[in-house]
């Protein structure tokens, strides 16, 4: 099964920032823009994961949330991979509580290092929205200072984390299709196991 774990991103912010990605259209050129339907927030994509892992995977998500508070984000600034000069991601950054998402991401790698046979990205966690692949870039760059004035609120949409998800994600025809496997609840009383193993 093709798998990832993942944040909701709530109806408010995925059309705000389908917003700003159908204005940004108007002025880029770019190879792919990435559709934004079913929009959330990628902790660790998993690939293919052989089905008997999934208990653990589960165990592994409801005992790290167990020590996770919930936590507030809200829609950041422009950004590029891996970097503005030469860009082959555009992508939206997040802001407010980000300390909680990170240490959520890496307590998960550490519970799936446990498993033979279970891979995931250890690249440093930059926690990202993409809005294009490859886009066309002037002399000097993006101007991704200019663009945060132009196309952002100043105040964009917030929201409360409180779960993490496990979704399967189904490669079809019409694109892919993702479903909810597992849900683990953030500071869930019933749950105090040690996260991180010794």
């Amino acid at each position: 099964m093709r798998l990832f774990v993942a944040l909701d991103i709530p109806q408010n912010a995925a059309a705000y920032i389908a917003d700003v990605q159908q204005r940004l259209r108007q002025d880029v050129v770019a190879d792919r823009w990435q559709p934004l339907y079913n929009l959330h927030l990628t902790l660790h994509f998993l690939g293919d994961v052989p089905e008997s892992l999934i208990p653990f995977i589960c165990e592994d998500m409801d005992i790290v949330s167990a020590i996770i508070n919930p936590f507030s984000l809200k829609v950041g600034g422009f950004g590029a991979f891996p970097h503005a000069e030469h860009p082959r991601v555009l992508w939206l950054g997040l802001r407010g509580q980000t300390n909680p998402l990170k240490q959520l991401h890496l307590l998960l790698g550490k519970r799936f290092d446990l498993h033979d046979g279970l891979s995931y990205d250890r690249k440093r966690y930059r926690p990202h929205i993409t809005l294009a692949r490859g886009p066309h870039v002037q002399e000097g760059g993006l101007p991704l200072q200019e663009w945060n004035e132009r196309y952002l609120a100043i105040d964009p949409p917030h929201w409360q984390a409180r779960h993490v998800h496990l979704f399967q994600s189904e490669l079809k025809p019409e694109g892919a299709v993702h479903t909810v496997i597992h849900t683990s609840t953030f500071d869930k009383e019933h749950c105090k196991k040690q996260a991180v193993p010794e």
